[in-house]
């Protein structure tokens, strides 16, 4: 089992690939795997492997591995937990296991199953096998997609890696900037898969395997979550399922040779699988929290987090991250990001926290898109009640309202209300609709007043909503309103965003994150659950809750729903606001060329004036200038003065409170 960085080319027109150029692509991810490194090449075909070692440290577990004749070679990024149980009918269908680890168990899977090999995988993993009697390369990654995979043709190459900046340093690729994604990004505050920040790189999306042959590459969808509902169990059925698939997820994630942990945020989600993991091991239980300078309870998680640390007696670490914190580690955060995000700073810090101490966390995300945890199930709920009382009204009525609330607002200059109303009609119809108007950080009319006339080129007529409306062809299984949410926040937010952010800033860090709650088992569980039960009388994850609120503190249990909030809106009105000017000056924006800075200046004086309270709408323009400086430009000048410019202006203002 391991935590690695893989790479691989295979050229269609039999041309040799370079050792150099597979070991350029594996070191650029040397922070992914520090233990090892392996090189396989073999004419056209060529693979390389970083690896992090969990299980099995010995040198029998060196990738590329191959299989006894040597035909088949794979190199393998991810954790599976049932290896041991897949060994044993490996064993008995006549294979020989040499080694502890769960990557031979692939290679053994493939030769007996081939690509259907996938089907008795339970874990994360992210994989490519060179199959020399076939000559075919496969790849694969896990149903939730933890483990990314990123690939492109170029020319007659095909290229596979897992970060972008391996497939950059390949030498092969001349590096495009794809519009259409940052178009996305604006609004969903991450690129969406399968496009990547660059053009014709995609990402291999959950649940998907791809096969190169015959100088062909197909891609396709081997497992997709169901909701079919099941209503032949009453409550206690469901409560008794949830917990025991929920333990013995926790349990799996459980193996490691190495030192292993857990986030605490204190929410309800890392409270539980704390307070499972503390009844599976001898030893307390190591976790680690982030908290804030700032003042009020509001943005202290770190309370809650005690109180759990304390009822189960855990060896609880904390660390206090403060705006000077943040200006100081900026440059570092970016340029981790592949791609540019907004919501990982916060997995960063309490990943770097981790590192110093585990080689393996244990976290909670998908409790909320899995259990209806978040505010769009709520919001969803009173929009499709809101239509029902708009369609009984006469249509002349409704015009007349539409009117005289537009000229009202607008007469008032508010431009809050005024927005709201606007959203309030623009929600109105389809499901995507809805789900875009509460998602969507910019909506359509606000991007196109920022573009120039050169990035309106560039993006044409593309809208976001269009990506929400694939899904809603694509969703399988009963129609609810809560499934409907549960598998849209499952696919965009915690698959475009969290994931991705997860992995990119825990294996920043040498450091492998298990996420017990989107166990596919329990995951097609969960999605045979009546409705109802998830979300009973106003209460979200209350089946979830019911099953699992004895092992949390009152406090705990009764406390707003947050998880690692991090305070970026109030440090960008204040100690962050230097950062915020500078990196969004006039002469920055007007070099790039893409947006308006006019545009730009209204919608940072509506966030320093609270007419528009939602910091990610300035924030994003803001990690997108310093990514491209970062990643595109190497821009170390651009950083420098930056940081300068922020600490001079917090000493400033600690001279003046002295």
């Amino acid at each position: 089992m391991y935590m690695c960085g893989i790479a691989g080319i295979f050229n269609f027109d039999g041309q040799p690939v370079s050792e150099t150029r597979i070991k350029k692509m594996a070191d650029s991810m040397v922070h992914r795997g520090p233990d090892d490194e392996g090189v396989y090449i073999k004419e056209n075909i060529g693979l390389g492997h970083r690896r992090l070692s969990i299980i099995d440290l010995s040198q029998r577990a060196h990738q590329p591995m191959c299989n006894e004749d040597r035909s088949v070679w794979i190199v393998y990024n991810g954790e599976i937990y049932n290896y041991r149980e897949l060994n044993q009918d490996l064993l008995r269908k006549g294979h020989q296991i040499k080694s502890n680890c769960d990557t031979e168990t692939i290679i053994h899977l493939w030769e007996e199953y081939g690509p259907r090999c996938v089907d008795y995988l339970r874990g994360m993993f992210a994989f490519a096998i060179w199959d020399e009697k076939q000559r075919v390369l496969f790849a694969s990654v896990d149903r939730m997609r933890i483990k990314p995979l990123y690939f492109t043709q170029i020319g007659k190459s095909f290229v596979f890696a897992s970060e972008l900046k391996a497939i950059v340093a390949s030498d092969l690729y001349d590096v495009h900037l794809n519009f259409e994604a940052i178009h996305h990004f604006l609004s969903m505050q991450a690129v969406p898969v399968p496009m990547t920040i660059y053009k014709d790189v995609f990402t291999l999306p959950g649940g998907s395997a791809l096969e190169v042959k015959n100088n062909q590459i197909s891609v396709y969808q081997y497992w997709d979550v169901k909701f079919e509902i099941n209503d032949g169990g009453d409550e206690l059925f469901y409560k008794n399922k949830i917990k025991s698939l929920i333990t013995e997820a926790v349990q799996l994630r459980m193996m490691s040779d190495v030192p292993l942990g857990a986030f605490l945020s204190g929410g309800i989600d890392s409270s539980i699988i704390v307070g499972l993991m503390r009844d599976m091991q001898t030893d307390p239980v190591q976790t680690f929290t982030i908290g804030y300078d700032v003042g009020g309870l509001e943005w202290d998680d770190t309370r809650f987090a005690q109180l759990v640390a304390n009822k189960y007696q855990t060896n609880h670490r904390v660390q206090i991250v403060t705006a000077k914190d943040v200006i100081d580690e900026l440059p570092n955060f970016i340029q981790l990001l592949d791609q540019p995000s907004t919501d990982a700073i916060n997995s960063y810090f309490v990943s770097k926290l981790a590192a110093e101490n585990v080689t393996v966390v244990q976290c909670g995300q998908g409790g909320d898109e899995l259990f209806a945890g978040y505010f769009t199930f709520d919001v969803i709920e009173k929009y499709f009640r809101r239509d029902q009382i708009w369609e009984k009204m006469p249509s002349l009525l409704r015009k007349t309202i539409i009117g005289a609330h537009t000229f009202a607002l607008k007469s008032l200059q508010n431009f809050s209300l005024t927005q709201s109303f606007e959203k309030f009609i623009e929600a109105y119809g389809s499901f995507s609709n809805k789900y875009a108007n509460i998602r969507m950080e910019l909506d359509e009319k606000e991007k196109q007043q920022v573009y120039t006339r050169y990035f309106k080129q560039q993006v044409g007529n593309l809208k976001t909503v269009e990506i929400y409306r694939h899904y809603d062809k694509r969703f399988n299984g009963n129609g609810s309103l809560i499934n409907k949410v549960s598998f849209f926040d499952l696919k965009t937010h915690l698959g475009d965003v969290l994931m991705r952010d997860v992995d990119a800033m825990s294996m920043a860090f040498s450091l492998e994150t298990r996420i017990p709650l989107i166990d596919h088992k329990l995951v097609e569980f969960v999605a045979t659950i009546p409705p109802t039960l998830k979300m009973k009388n106003g209460k979200k994850k209350y089946i979830f809750i019911e099953a699992l609120k004895d092992l949390l503190p009152d406090e705990v249990l009764n406390r707003e729903k947050r998880g690692f909030a991090f305070p970026l809106r109030l440090w960008l009105r204040k100690e962050l606001k230097p950062m915020l000017e500078y990196v969004l000056s006039r002469e920055n924006v007007e070099r790039r060329g893409f947006f308006k800075y006019d545009e730009i200046e209204k919608l940072k004086q509506n966030y320093y004036s609270w007419k528009s309270p939602n910091y990610r709408k300035i924030w994003g323009f803001a990690i997108l200038e310093m990514w491209m400086r970062q990643s595109i430009e190497k821009d170390d000048v651009f950083f420098n003065q930056m940081h300068q410019c922020v600490v001079k202006s917090m000493e400033h203002a600690r001279s003046k409170q002295q």
